[in-house]
């Protein structure tokens, strides 16, 4: 029988079902009804030309690469609401600047298979440094967005076999990170 769309022979190797996956923050930091959460870890880098030597000795064109700061953001969007979780709690906790907190995001699914696996990401020294609220007529329905500067970033993938499809990636990351 002739494969249909044989250009690669794929292997199925896992799988995690989104009714199981969840996101959890660490410490005793509430967030309430969480919809969205980003964590942007970016480090800067000059590139650097001699221009003594414009690649005239046939080798080509050396460039050097200069390592700069790294720069953390965490935005979280969130719905006020019947979670019974007060906004203040997270202001207070998150929003002073002499104190800033670390926090660990944890993302686990499995499946009934059992396929499980989970991913933990601590930012570290977060401080808040951004509040929106937005509502709409339509729904009236409270939203707000808060950005979140850290220093650094550290990730843990667990074990199982959701987790390991991902591990060399997230291992790349983290030695680009240390």
């Amino acid at each position: 029988m002739a494969d249909v769309y044989a250009n690669q022979k794929t292997v199925w190797k896992g799988s995690f079902s989104s009714d199981t996956a969840a996101l959890s923050l660490g410490k005793d930091v509430t967030l309430g009804i969480v919809q969205n959460a980003q964590i942007t870890f970016s480090q800067q880098v000059a590139r650097i030309y001699d221009v003594s030597n414009g690649g005239t000795s046939g080798q080509g064109v050396p460039v050097y690469y200069v390592g700069g700061r790294t720069n953390g953001q965490v935005t979280i969007a969130r719905i006020l609401g019947p979670s019974g979780v007060s906004a203040s709690n997270f202001y207070e906790k998150m929003g002073k600047v002499c104190t800033p907190q670390d926090m660990t995001f944890t993302f686990a699914a499995s499946c009934d298979s059992g396929s499980t696996g989970s991913t933990t990401y601590t930012v570290e020294k977060a401080v808040m440094v951004n509040v929106g609220i937005s509502v709409a007529s339509q729904d009236m329905i409270i939203n707000e967005n808060v950005s979140l500067m850290f220093a650094n970033l550290k990730v843990d993938s667990g074990g199982g076999k959701v987790a390991a499809a991902g591990r060399a990636i997230l291992n790349a990351v983290q030695d680009l990170i240390n």
